[in-house]
């Protein structure tokens, strides 16, 4: 079948699909790219006296600036009872990042951050709050890239919900078919050409956030809180907050203190 997928926009109101790509807006790097070319003048410069040295300068990665959005899912449960100010939090990207069409983030890269906050319930306080802010991001091959400033959450949602289908219907049959035909001989080319596929099981997804989203979605009794300068507050307000692992969130690179 063919699969709805997910395209991130880094603009406001880029809603789409789910498993696809996610575009970095040129105002996120246009700051950092202004620096990196005045850091790498003295290079350019000494390259051209001396190409050799310029083979093994290391180029900076690039990094997130203000307002990327990063849509990722959460590694390892959350639970207010269990965690304390300064662990390490950990969420897994569900897309790539691209700029300028290049990927410079891949998806399975992780977003690394830290607890800034824990209340748990009590008697006097039936409800619970964790504080979070990410810093970095991870790259598979283990390179750190920092944020150009903290990340924060600005969406909170239940796991995707993953099930299977019975290809039984030729419009959900991952097959190519001439012309967009679903019957007659283009149908029976397809099938014929896939047998094996016919009545097959095939995974599909629902239920994935895009950068559209904000606040909470399909989450009972929980909220957040960005009131906060510097980080976000994932609340409970009925008992102790628990999230599941693949609880998925989104976040946004924060924007620079107006001076």
């Amino acid at each position: 079948m063919n699969m709805k997928r997910v395209i991130l926009l880094a603009v406001v109101g880029g809603a789409g699909f789910y498993g696809s790509s996610f575009l970095l807006s040129s105002h996120a790097f246009a700051a950092q790219a202004t620096a990196a070319a005045a850091n790498n003048s003295p290079v350019q410069e000494n390259a051209a006296k001396n190409p050799e040295s310029s083979a093994v300068t290391p180029q900076a990665d690039p990094r997130p600036g203000a307002g990327t959005l990063l849509v990722g899912e959460l590694i390892k449960p959350l639970d207010a009872k269990k965690v304390k100010v300064g662990d390490r939090v950990e969420c897994r990207l569900l897309q790539d990042l691209l700029y300028k069409g290049k990927i410079i983030v891949p998806h399975k890269a992780r977003a690394w951050g830290h607890i800034t906050e824990v209340v748990v319930a009590s008697k006097g306080h039936p409800g619970s709050e964790v504080g979070l802010v990410f810093d970095k991001l991870v790259m598979p091959d283990k390179r750190e890239i920092p944020f150009q400033y903290p990340a924060i959450i600005i969406a909170v949602a239940a796991p995707i919900r993953k099930s299977t289908v019975q290809t039984t219907n030729m419009n959900d049959m991952p097959v190519l078919m001439s012309k967009g035909q679903a019957t007659g001989a283009s149908a029976m080319g397809a099938v014929e050409a896939n047998a094996q596929l016919a009545g097959a099981n095939m995974a599909a997804a629902s239920g994935a956030i895009s950068a559209a989203n904000r606040g909470v979605i399909g989450l009972k009794n929980i909220g957040l809180d960005n009131s906060k300068i510097s980080y976000s507050s994932i609340i409970s307000h009925k008992g102790n907050l628990r999230l599941d692992f693949d609880t998925q969130i989104l976040l946004e690179v924060s924007r620079p203190p107006a001076k």
